[in-house]
């Protein structure tokens, strides 16, 4: 195995690997990479038959691996490979780590973490009591839901309505969603259910469809058509839209309860992540951190 570099990787091989790979997420994808991590490399094989993608930031010449907001986790691609093998390799570069990965590391200890999804042939009629009351409301509300071909309007709800919601989205990290999801339409594996009320668009969500998943990627609603059921209303289309197709839907997951009840709500099922973390790095690195935190909040 060998650590590849983003300047010298040979994109069509690793894309191909991503996308041979059964079940692979989109996340591994160089595009998604592109547009969502600081830096990133993979570790891979000559041939590339297997490897992993590797995002990480550099401070002050310390390079840590991290997952970038709006990407779940990494994953190991193609060939097996014990998870000793992969923590020896990976630790090589990398002094420190805080990173999710889809799979134990028994080696290393790991907070675990869980993303809903609907399998395919999954029965749907069987909602929680307040799914049922919520999609009740929607079918009265007199609101329409379309698929649209532009990103325009349901973006600009996402950037006035979610940065009041939570607080890891900012300027930076919304441009970073223009570019993903950019660059996966260029790829032709963005979907978008816009909701309306009248004429105005009150919310809409945006899905990817890649490897047999339709994945929720991220959506925004005015308050008020929250309270008459648009977010389920949209949710529910997107999941059929999926079950038609035989896809696997993939709530794309949340640490905060309140959406993993929305979820499970509409017949989500809880699968497993976990998160690592080492921290091999130089005194003066930590020190240094410390010291940028508070100089920070000053």
């Amino acid at each position: 195995m060998k650590l590849v570099e983003r300047k010298y990787l040979d994109i069509e091989r690793w894309d191909a690997l991503v996308e041979s790979t059964p079940s692979a997420s989109v996340f591994s994808l160089s595009t998604y990479q592109d547009a969502v991590a600081e830096n990133w490399s993979v570790l891979v094989d000559d041939e590339y038959r297997s490897g992993m993608v590797l995002p990480f930031a550099v401070r002050f010449g310390v390079k840590t691996l991290y997952t970038p907001i709006f990407a779940r986790y990494t994953e190991w691609l193609g060939l097996s490979l014990k998870g000793e093998q992969i923590v020896a390799e990976i630790r090589k570069y990398f002094p420190e780590a805080q990173f999710n990965f889809y799979g134990d590391l028994p080696e290393l200890t790991s907070n675990e973490f869980v993303f809903q999804v609907i399998e395919p042939g999954q029965e749907l009629e069987k909602y929680g009591s307040q799914a049922k009351r919520m999609l009740s409301k929607f079918e009265k509300s007199g609101m329409t839901i379309h698929e649209s071909r532009e990103d325009e309007e349901v973006l600009d709800r996402i950037r006035k309505e979610l940065p009041l919601k939570v607080s890891a989205l900012n300027d930076r990290s919304l441009d970073r969603l223009d570019q993903l999801i950019a660059g996966l339409g260029k790829k032709g594996l963005v979907r978008i259910l816009e909701v309306k009320n009248g004429d105005k668009t009150v919310g809409g969500i945006f899905l990817v469809e890649f490897n047999g998943r339709m994945l929720y990627l991220k959506g925004a609603f005015t308050d008020e058509s929250k309270k008459e059921g648009a977010m389920y209303g949209a949710m529910e289309l997107a999941i059929k839209m999926a079950m038609n197709r035989d896809l696997l839907f993939d709530f794309g997951g949340s640490r905060v309860e309140g959406v993993r009840t929305f979820n499970s709500n509409l017949g989500g099922k809880d699968r497993i992540y976990f998160e690592y973390r080492w921290d091999n790095a130089p005194r003066w690195f930590s020190w240094l951190k410390k010291a940028n935190r508070t100089w920070k909040r000053k």
